[in-house]
Order: C-alpha cells, then structure tokens, then sequence
C-alpha cells in the first residue's frame, strides 16, 4: 500500500515534480489517442486524396458532440473518485467506480443508436459539400457504431487518473494506436475501403483499449479495482455523478455545437478550405493535447487535495501549473509558426492546399497562449467540486462569444480568417473571466476550504 500511495498520491512530495510525473503521461496517452484521426488523415490523404481528409474533418465536430457530453457528465465521478481517494475513504470510491462503469455502458450504447440513426440529419445541418456527403455519413455512422467502447474506455482512464494513474492509460494507448495504424494501411492502403476502412480500423482500435483498461480496473490493487458482478447504479452517487457532472457535460457538449456553426460556415469556403482547416487540426494537435492535459492535471490534482484538505498545496499548484504550461505553449507555438509549411507535406502533397494552412497557422499560432488561463484555473474550480459556474463562465465566454461573431462579425467581412477570429476573441475573454473568477473563488472557498 506504501509504494501505491507513494506513486499515485497527489497529497504528498514535491508539487512540480507530482504535477510534471503526472502530466506526461496524460499528454502522451491523449496524444495517441488523437493520433488515430491523425493517422486516418496521413494515410487517407496520401491513399485516398482531398476529399477522403475533407469528408472526415467536416464532421470532426458532430463525432466529439456526444462524445464529449457522456465523457463531461462522467467527470462527475471522476472529482468524486479524486475526493475520496484524497479523503481514503474507500468504500465510498468503490461505489462511485462501479457505478461509473453501468453509466458508461448503458450510455454508449445508447449514443450509438441515436448516432447511427440521426447522422444524416446532422451533416445536412452542416452542409457538408455533396461531393463528400457519403463519404462523410459512411464514416459517422460506423464511428458511431463503437460508442460504447470509446466510453467505457474515456470512464475507465478517467478513474485510473483519478487515484494518480496516469501511467497505465498511456500504454494502452500506445498499444491500440499501432492496431490502428497497421488496420489503417491495410484497410485504406491495400484493400482501398477509403474511408469506411479507416473508420473500421478506428472502432477495432477503440475496443481493444476498452477491453485493456477494463482488465487493469479488475486486477489493480488500487481502491479503483473494479468486481464485475458489482457493476451496477448505486441511487446516491448516480445522484451525485448527476450533480457535479451534468454542467460539465452541457458545457462540453456545447463547445462541439458552437465549433460545428463555424465548420459549417468553413464549409462554405470548398473543398479546399475543409482541407486546409483539417490539416490545422493535425498541426496544433499538440498546442490544444497540453491544455486538455493542463485541465486533467490540474482538476485532478485540486481534487485530491481537496479531499485531504490540504488548501495551501492547492494554491500552491495552480501558481505552478501555470508557469509550466504556458512555458509549454510559448514553446511549441513558436515552432509552429516556423515550421507549419514543413510539416504540412507529411500530410498532403496538395500546393494550393498547404500554403492556405500556412498562412492559416501563422495567423493562430501567436496567439494560443490566450487560451491557458481558462483551462487551469477552470481545472482548479472544478476539482473542488464547483461545476455550475466554470459551466456558465465557458458558455459565456466561449460559445456564445463565437456564435455571436459568426452571426454579426463575419457578415461585415465574409472571409476565412474573419471566420477563424472566432478562436482567439473567445479564447482571450474566457482566460480573462476566470482569472478574474479564481482570483475570487480561491480568498472565498480554497483559502478556508468551505464549499
């Protein structure tokens, strides 16, 4: 139990080195776990062409919608697990785990049915071109089809990382994304299914990492440790899941809706818009993997210590996380910026297509240190326990932001780079509510730990 306690125990030793042992990681599993898009994109351009990448990237939106709205409503338990795990109150987290894992379950395929069946209906919502229409359902509805694999396995690394596992996610990952690149070649590159095959090499990959970290939670000598037959809905915290998660899920789920009004209206720009845009994507995967990270991190540690009570480590942390990841983020956007035409030929051998993505990275690169503030300290409120005002601050501040400037700033000037100032207005303006928000948040709730 001392070695457990020793590795996966945020309460306790040096908070850089805790911070950095447990972020990489995180950032090296979500890495990839991206890399089986990147992947699909690397081999569909250089196997299919422009308008397989076009047709996978103008839903890239619609396919993190519900994702991304079960995996926020989950993260309820995942803060739960933290707080118990901090708190060593274990019988507590053994309920909170097993009934996290029925959620997971019964909720993908339940996300399954509704996307198989509504897809169509959302990529005329969209405006997805007619020349990659098919090409673009044929991919959604097979995606969809493994939903339930993709959220036991966002559930099961939640609750891993929740007790400061970080490690065990990461191999997993590294395991299932070779499956899914060797599939992918032999799939798009020697079968030429197109875009059906990298949408079959993607859900084969996605249900072998389920099925590896469902065999770690059952054999791990952590509180985690899962008992299939106790798989079930515990009525109290299902209750609490519900409370502190359902925030974060409306808000995740909002992101994806407020980023699909301006992918459709990108859409409107052609093909080769769609194109430049996806390649962006792949680009800055990077910049935007380190600040997801900096959140996990960040929330998981504020929750853990939150549970033991310890306030002052708490402040401590955040000081610090902000330090490390902005370094992180000057770092890599600077390189972006330099070497964004470069790395564009990795992907496609399109001229006309690399030199918009450039002219487009170097627009945005500059500016993605805007968007840290938000992440950390939204992290740090979050593992308290205090979803509904992170919640409403992000809906504010970057979803109605961009809508707003989709609906009144672009009109004035209907270009492509208009349409991507969307980003970094909404960027600046969260960082700067909660900056605000924390600076009020940490004197009036962590200073003296009342909630």
């Amino acid at each position: 139990m001392e070695l457990i306690k020793k590795e996966h125990d945020l309460t306790e030793g040096v908070i850089w080195k805790k911070l950095v042992i447990f972020f990489i990681p995180i950032l090296l599993g979500n890495l990839f776990q991206q890399l089986y898009t990147t992947a699909d994109a690397v081999i569909l351009g250089r196997f299919a062409g422009v308008d397989a990448l076009a047709s996978i990237d103008a839903i890239y939106s619609l396919t993190k919608l519900p994702v991304n709205f079960f995996v926020g409503l989950s993260s309820g338990a995942t803060i739960i697990v933290s707080q118990y795990f901090g708190a060593k109150n274990q019988e507590d987290l053994s309920k909170t785990v097993h009934t996290a894992i029925a959620f997971a379950i019964s909720g993908g395929l339940v996300l399954s049915i509704m996307g198989i069946v509504l897809s169509p209906y959302f990529l005329k919502l969209m405006q997805v071109p007619d020349d990659i229409f098919n090409y673009s359902l044929s991919y959604a509805r097979i995606f969809f089809a493994g939903m339930a694999a993709s959220m036991v396995y966002n559930v099961g690394t939640g609750i891993l990382r929740a007790v400061g596992n970080s490690k065990s996610t990461f191999y997993f990952l590294l395991v299932a994304n070779i499956v899914n690149v060797v599939l992918d070649l032999l799939f798009v590159g020697l079968f030429r299914w197109h875009v059906v095959g990298a949408a079959f090499s993607t859900v084969i990959a996605q249900i072998l990492s389920a099925a590896l970290v469902i065999i770690a939670l059952i054999k791990t000598a952590l509180p985690c440790k899962i008992i299939p037959k106790k798989i079930r809905f515990h009525k109290s915290v299902l209750k609490s899941i519900f409370r502190l998660g359902l925030p974060i899920g409306v808000q995740s789920s909002l992101y994806p809706l407020a980023n699909m009004l301006i992918q459709s209206n990108i859409n409107q720009f052609g093909t080769n818009s769609i194109a430049a845009w996806a390649l962006c994507g792949k680009l800055d995967l990077l910049i935007f993997l380190i600040i997801d990270s900096s959140g996990v991190t960040i929330s998981t540690f504020t929750a853990q210590n939150y549970g033991s009570r310890n306030y002052s480590r708490i402040r401590k942390g955040v000081n610090i996380c902000m330090c490390i990841f902005l370094t992180l983020i000057f770092a890599v956007s600077g390189a972006l910026y330099v070497w964004c035409r470069d790395l564009s030929f990795l992907f496609i051998s399109d001229v006309e297509v690399i030199e918009l993505t450039t002219a487009l990275m170097r627009f945005l690169s500059p500016l993605y240190f805007l968007y840290i503030g938000g992440e950390v300290f939204s992290g740090a409120i979050r593992g308290t326990g205090e979803t509904f005002k992170p919640m409403v601050l992000t809906l504010i501040g970057t979803c109605a932001c961009r809508v707003l400037w989709i609906l009144l700033a672009v009109p004035l000037n209907p270009t492509l780079i208009m349409v991507l100032w969307s980003y970094p207005v909404s960027w600046l303006i969260t960082s700067v509510m909660f900056t605000v928000y924390y600076q009020i948040y940490k004197k009036q709730k962590i200073s003296v730990g009342l909630y």
